[in-house]
């Protein structure tokens, strides 16, 4: 089994976090020609990153794949067994997807437009306090008693708010979130977490 991508995407490690918290070191690889290649079309016209290529079965996009995995290999579930915290589970992940991650790619293309940074951070802040609302305050992970696809997919996205923090402040809005940034406390001192930021901001090392 091999996925192809860089460390630094937050969409590579969402599944490389969900196979190593299930007890498997997922190693994301580059592509041979790069992922606009035709070889690497022929698996996926999508042509992004990551790629899950599992003996004859390729599989993109992030979710897709971490559910694969989820399913695929031994240890525990990514999922509460309770139906209402599986479904806020879900959400917080659908939150991620289609407010955290437009958000942070305004943030991103600042050089090229620095007048959609404040919209950005304020589609920021209404992202976190939206994942906020929907958790319970005294969960130790971000649903929940145990690590699941929530955690999977905010512990790489956060990185990027730290990233960012000197420049545009926007620790404070994780810290403006009590629960939230309890919650960030806790995963970025844990075994996942820490490897995993210390994977992305090598990535960003060699590439700025």
């Amino acid at each position: 089994m091999h996925i192809y991508g860089s460390k630094l995407s937050p969409f590579v490690m969402r599944p490389v976090l969900a196979a190593r918290a299930k007890g498997h070191d997922l190693e994301p690889e580059d592509f041979d020609g790069g992922i606009k290649s035709d070889a690497y079309r022929a698996l996926s016209p999508i042509a992004k990153m990551p790629l899950l290529v599992d003996g004859d079965f390729a599989l993109p996009e992030s979710q897709p794949i971490t559910d694969y995995l989820d399913r695929k290999l031994s240890g525990p579930a990514l999922a509460p067994d309770d139906l209402q915290a599986a479904a806020r589970m879900r959400l917080i992940v659908r939150i991620a997807d289609i407010y955290l991650v437009p958000s942070l790619t305004g943030i991103f293309r600042r050089a090229a437009n620095p007048d959609g940074v404040p919209a950005a951070l304020a589609g920021l802040a209404d992202a976190l306090g939206y994942i906020e609302h929907y958790r319970d305050a005294g969960d130790e992970f971000v649903v929940g008693a145990a690590f699941t696809v929530a955690d999977a997919t905010l512990i790489p996205l956060f990185f990027f708010l730290d990233v960012f923090n000197k420049s545009l402040g926007t620790g404070q809005l994780i810290a403006d979130r009590p629960g939230l940034a309890a919650w960030w406390a806790r995963a970025k001192a844990s075994e996942l977490g820490s490897r995993c930021l210390a994977e992305q901001s090598a990535a960003l090392r060699a590439v700025s």
